[in-house]
């Protein structure tokens, strides 16, 4: 396919050359041959985030093909960071945290005592005053939760209220600490970031209507990423055993001691769920645990969605459900 790119057939053969020639003896080595070769990005505003996304892609992959031994001793915490900044611009918020922790882990095997002071775990830490060069992509994250907690905080009467540095502080950086944690932080991240383009969608779409599998495919994460912090919070049943499904969960001593006994967790329709809709914190559950069971089972279903405000609606009860979780056990 044809496209613009950053790189003329002189300066990607000077590219494939310098890395060729390149000795790596440590970390630097890899910064300063991509700070080289690489397209870079603009610091204020969004240019041409597609080519450059495309061109870092294809220096990678060109390296890689050319030689794989070095492609992995050299360091990739700076593609990968900007690889993340472009498909933020591009609004693929899903592409833009998966190479954002790639370059954590870069960090993580290159600086394993210093890795949370980097740029990429800056941004996975919501520290907008830290020494990032994409700091206006941690700001609009930053915004995006920010608003997110006001807005359950006044529909909700829940003590202590949520705020952006609790928040930080006592749940995202108690969840990084360990990588294997890290695709619930980037879950909730992506999802809170996704759900304006969903409803776009939907607001957009035919008046005929067409396919709900992005909305299905949207809510189900939403119910993963609650499902997730329940497992990393009760992971065993009381017998000992691994908690597989929510009911697991929901049997536990440790649940109920917490919280109160949840019962109607399956639903027959989408239409039956949005019905039972709730104000409070057990429906809040109740209504997530219905969509993870639903739409992680089946994508035909009736569509709802005629209607975008019932989107709104079942969002609002995910992120009530997540946020009353991450409230009354982080907090």
């Amino acid at each position: 396919m044809d496209r613009f790119t950053f790189y003329t057939p002189e300066k990607l053969a000077q590219a494939r050359l310098s890395y060729r020639q390149l000795t790596i003896s440590g970390p630097e080595d890899g910064d300063m041959f991509f700070e080289a070769h690489g397209p870079g990005n603009t610091i204020e505003i969004a240019d041409r985030p597609f080519e450059r996304f495309e061109d870092y892609e294809a220096l990678l992959q060109i390296m890689r093909n050319d030689d794989q031994v070095k492609y992995e001793k050299i360091h990739k915490g700076t593609p990968f960071y900007f690889l993340a900044w472009c498909a933020y611009d591009l609004k693929n918020y899903e592409k833009a945290v998966f190479y954002m922790d790639a370059a954590i882990s870069e960090d993580m095997r290159n600086a394993p005592a210093s890795w949370l002071n980097n740029p990429a775990s800056q941004f996975l830490t919501l520290n907008h005053q830290g020494n990032q060069a994409a700091v206006r992509i941690t700001k609009h994250l930053i915004k995006r939760i920010s608003d997110e907690l006001l807005l359950f905080n006044s529909r909700h009467s829940y003590s202590p209220a949520i705020e952006i540095q609790n928040f930080i502080e006592k749940f995202v950086k108690r969840l990084v600490i360990k990588k294997e944690n890290h695709s619930i932080i980037t879950a909730f991240y992506t999802f809170i970031l996704e759900y304006e383009d969903r409803e776009k969608e939907l607001i957009l779409r035919s008046t005929a209507g067409g396919s709900i599998e992005p909305v299905l495919t949207y809510l189900f994460k939403g119910g993963l990423i609650f499902e997730s912090l329940l497992k990393y919070l009760y992971p065993k049943r009381d017998d000992g055993k691994d908690c597989k499904v929510l009911s697991d969960i929901y049997q536990t001593l440790a649940f109920k001691v917490d919280f109160a006994p949840i019962t109607g967790t399956t639903a027959k329709s989408l239409q039956e769920i949005i019905s039972s809709i709730g104000t409070d914190w057990q429906a809040a559950f109740r209504t997530t645990s219905q969509l993870r069971n639903t739409a992680g089972h089946n994508l035909v279903w009736h569509d709802v969605f005629e209607d975008p405000d019932n989107l709104n609606k079942l969002y609002k009860q995910q992120l009530t459900a997540i946020l009353y979780l991450i409230q009354k056990k982080f907090l």
